[in-house]
């Protein structure tokens, strides 16, 4: 986990706050320190923590996991679009692994000692469960692929006794990282990360079977049941969870029309879920994402209405926390200025350019950007804020870099 860097305080920074002037005005007032030179230097700068950070993750955990991939592969993405340099091979192989990785999490069954653990033995006696220890963990995309490895561990009397319930014990849950190719937040962002790109993750035989599966896992009101990440780290109740979960895989849909209708019957069903949900004001994660939502899929009046709420939401230093009257971070500001460089542009570019400053100004000497996790976790045990703290600067500097990516050419009347 990085630590935060001490800086250097110039004169005129010193100078302007002795005379009690706002830091991020003042800051902003200096065309310099936030012009598009300067923030395409502080994202250059970014993307060696995100490349190192990123690929330790593949190495170490093996599995592409919300926490980093998908945000290494947006946030380089994105700066390959915007004419910074990035390595294209690193990034092909980053796809390619990834594409495998996913697809080596779309298995139909997988036996695990726990779940065996929970069958009563009158159900499935000992004897038979010490047998199955060589499936233990085993993937199988199929059930004939389950039930021919079965059939090398059990006699055919025990195959006729205990089969069903084998099968029923060892099938994943639709919503298991497991079977649904790495997570729907993790299909969600490579969508939405890597649209209209030459990516393998983009090509039809690998882009349509994500398409697919977060289809078959939307529940029967129109919603999507979030990850680990969306409900439990965060400090928000699981409605609101699952609210910001449903947009955002709404919007990564988006994009991709049915033959039949513009829209299909998937996206359809999830804004009428929406539609009938209450309003979380005080949450500004949930507020820029429901501005994003209602620019794909509300009215003029609904985009004005979100787009002023969110304006009103800033903190004094020209950033959003995560919360109201949370400090503003890393995380939730560049979240936020993705949202409104892409929204409403035109009008935003004071508010923009503030913002830009902040993030210029906080980040760090290798780099990085830090998003205390404290501000958005739900823990306040010293350990698992560590544990997180590490998560929640990857995802800091990486929202960073990705929304000041977005406002390039946008933060100048």
């Amino acid at each position: 986990m990085r630590m935060p860097r001490h800086y250097v305080i110039d004169t005129l920074f010193v100078t302007v706050s002795y005379l009690g002037l706002n830091v991020a005005d003042a800051i902003a007032d200096d065309s310099n320190r936030v012009s598009d030179a300067a923030v395409r230097e502080a994202v250059s700068r970014s993307l060696h923590v995100l490349e190192t950070d990123g690929v330790a993750w593949m190495r170490d955990r093996g599995c592409a996991s919300c926490h980093h991939v998908p945000f290494l592969l947006w946030s380089h993405r994105a700066a390959q679009a915007h004419g910074l340099d990035v390595d294209a091979t690193k990034l092909a192989e980053w796809d390619e692994w990834t594409r495998k990785d996913s697809l080596s999490h779309r298995n139909l069954y997988r036996l695990q000692n726990y779940d065996l653990g929970k069958v009563d033995p009158a159900m499935l006696p000992d004897a038979v469960k010490e047998k199955l220890k060589p499936l233990i963990e085993l993937p199988f995309k199929t059930e004939e692929e389950f039930l021919t490895k079965l059939a090398t561990e059990l006699t055919e009397e025990e195959q006729k006794s205990y089969q069903a319930i084998v099968l029923k014990t060892a099938e994943r849950t639709p919503y298991a990282v497991d079977r649904a190719g790495g997570g729907l937040d993790v299909l969600g962002q490579l969508l939405l990360g890597n649209q209209g790109t030459a990516s393998v993750l983009t090509q039809p035989e690998f882009r349509d079977g994500v398409i697919e599966l977060m289809n078959r896992i939307q529940l029967e009101d129109g919603s999507w049941t979030p990850g680990t990440q969306f409900a439990t780290m965060r400090r928000w109740p699981l409605p609101a969870a699952n609210q910001a979960t449903t947009m955002w895989a709404t919007l990564a849909l988006a994009p991709y029309k049915t033959r039949e209708s513009k829209r299909s019957a998937t996206i359809e069903k999830a804004i009428a879920y929406q539609r009938q949900q209450p309003p979380n004001l005080d949450n500004r994660e949930w507020l820029a994402t429901r501005l994003l939502f209602e620019r794909e899929f509300g009215s003029a009046d609904d985009v004005a209405r979100w787009h002023q709420l969110l304006l009103e939401s800033r903190n004094t230093d020209g950033g959003w926390g995560w919360e109201k009257g949370i400090a503003s971070d890393s995380m939730t500001t560049g979240l936020v200025i993705y949202v409104l460089a892409k929204a409403s542009a035109s009008e935003d570019f004071a508010a923009l350019k503030e913002a830009r400053a902040f993030l210029l100004k906080s980040q760090q000497s290798d780099g990085s950007w830090l998003t205390p996790s404290k501000n958005i976790t739900k823990s306040t045990d010293p350990e698992r804020l560590r544990v997180r703290d590490e998560i929640y600067h990857y995802w800091g500097t990486a929202w960073s870099a990705i929304g000041l990516l977005e406002t390039l050419g946008k933060s100048n009347p």
